[in-house]
């Protein structure tokens, strides 16, 4: 008897019990069933405590976070998205546009602060699950629409909190699962489209996630539908940069700064090989143990070649496993028609989820960890209303976790209508490509356009070093000297230092 024939079609026994079983036996299509809801219910609500968890916290997960949200509200209050300085981006990085203007409507709408902040990447990561739910159901016949629901809710936990943290990954995603679900629609070409444009404007190398989607679409429409998806896809892309403020040259020409001169390293390549392991496990056994469609093997196959090819951006300094993220929901519609049998059908998924949920575990101390933040952050408002000095900056000390603490606080400082002139995080992708960004800023300093600096109690001014990347420091010499020459220390506080220049606009402590 073939392999394939060995356990019964769990369409056609849906319910009943298979022939040769006694009636008090359950048959083994329930049992593994009953293994995935019970999966699916698990990860859903791992992930809406997780969520919940960041939404409350006044902190963010990682460093960049506030520089997205800083860039998008900066922008909605007339600054240029990309502007350079001297040669150099000021504070926005290789982001596409539409990774800082998608948090603007919540923040105008709702209200300026941290919490609003993260809303739209949660709410990213709610559809994401809702869209594809729903198509796994619409497309269901029997009770097997759970195959790909469950293999996207464990692919989701694996990567918490990237999958709902306030940076384009989210966002990312859903735009990879709108493509996934347009499947069924008369209008799929467009709509791939459009996903894919959208998807590239966020970063560059989205592009790489809709390649099994339009080699599925090739497949059904052939060359006229990939036609009609690139006009749509080149029109979205570009309607961000019609915006006044938006340089689609100054964008390119730090993108290809930035990445062009980085080379890859194989520090996180452990991790990412095997995250890549457990995701692509879930197609491997039934493409290597069932006869599957030539449609379903060739969609497989360009998820698979993909996932190869996702090892370029992930190999990026700084980068990681976590630019497989937005592949998920092609995992998921991939296992969905590949319609695994057996224990297979339910364990492999399990086993993401497991490890999802054991390493989401981690993020509660990560969570208690960021606690500090909050009470740093809220003196620094403080002290800067106390001032009336429209030009205070949070600046930075001699260690890792004031510079989080500081990223955080200026964040904060700029949700309040307290412009931002210098950032540390900026300083180490520059310091990656051989350029010091901190020298541009000097006049800053001379000609007293920071009137006040809240500095990390206690710490060397301006001593932090790119510890993300290489251990140089961060501001150099100059720049450090000219702080040192203009600006005294005026009074301690809680978590502060406050300098004060020393020019003539200096005004007295109060």
């Amino acid at each position: 008897m073939p392999p394939t024939e060995v356990l019964p079609n769990l369409r056609r026994t849906a319910g009943t019990v298979p022939h040769g079983k006694s009636a008090g036996q359950k048959p083994l299509f329930l049992n593994v069933q009953a293994l995935a809801f019970a999966g699916i219910a698990m990860g859903v609500l791992v992930l809406a405590i997780q969520c919940w968890r960041y939404q409350v916290l006044q902190a963010y997960f990682d460093h960049i976070e506030g520089n997205v949200i800083v860039s998008g509200w900066q922008y909605a209050h007339g600054a240029p998205l990309y502007q350079i300085e001297d040669g150099a981006p000021r504070f926005s990085t290789y982001y596409g546009p539409l990774a800082y203007l998608v948090h603007i409507p919540a923040l105008l709408l709702l209200g300026a602060d941290l919490a609003t902040s993260k809303l739209t990447s949660i709410v990213a990561l709610l559809a994401t699950v809702v869209l594809m739910g729903r198509h796994f159901l619409h497309k269901a016949t029997g009770e097997q629409g759970w195959h790909g629901t469950f293999l996207l809710v464990g692919g989701l936990l694996l990567f918490v909190p990237i999958s709902f943290w306030a940076r384009p990954d989210p966002v990312e995603t859903l735009m990879v699962a709108a493509a996934v679900v347009a499947t069924t629609s008369r209008w799929r070409p467009l709509w791939v489209g459009i996903c894919l444009g959208i998807g590239t404007n966020l970063k560059a190398h989205a592009g790489f996630y809709f390649l099994p989607i339009l080699v599925d679409l090739w497949w059904t429409g052939g060359c006229r539908a990939l036609l009609i998806a690139a006009g749509s896809s080149a029109a979205a892309f570009v309607l961000p940069f019609l915006a006044p403020g938006i340089s689609l040259h100054d964008y390119v020409s730090g993108l290809v700064q930035q990445v062009g001169r980085r080379p890859q390293t194989s520090s996180q390549l452990p991790c990412i090989l095997i995250t890549v392991m457990l995701l692509l496990l879930p197609l491997v056994i039934p493409l290597a143990t069932r006869h599957q469609p030539r449609r379903t093997r060739m969609y497989a196959g360009a998820t698979i070649a993909t996932a190869a090819l996702l090892f370029y951006p992930a190999t990026f300094p700084g980068a990681g496993a976590y630019h497989f993220l937005p592949l998920v929901p092609i995992l998921a519609d991939v296992r969905d028609r590949l319609q695994p049998r057996g224990i297979d059908a339910a364990v492999v998924p399990f086993v993401i989820l497991l490890i999802g949920s054991l390493a989401s575990s981690q993020i509660s101390q990560m969570l208690t960890a960021k606690r500090r933040g909050e009470t740093v952050s809220a003196e620094a408002l403080a002290i800067a209303r106390e001032s009336g000095i429209p030009t205070i900056q949070v600046g930075y000390g001699d260690n890792r976790q004031s510079y989080e603490e500081s990223q955080l606080a200026r964040t904060v400082l700029v949700l309040h209508s307290y412009p931002v002139l210098v950032d540390a995080q900026i300083l180490m992708e520059l310091h990656q490509i051989g350029i010091d960004g901190s020298t541009r800023w000097i006049p800053y300093l001379t000609e007293c356009q920071i009137e006040r600096w809240l500095l990390p109690k206690g710490e060397t001014p301006f001593a932090v070093t790119s510890y993300f990347y290489n251990g140089a420091m961060l501001f150099s010499e100059g720049f450090r000297r000219a702080f040192f020459d203009n600006y005294r220390l005026v009074k301690s506080t809680g978590n502060f230092d406050v300098w004060e220049c020393r020019g003539h606009r200096a005004l007295a402590y109060h």
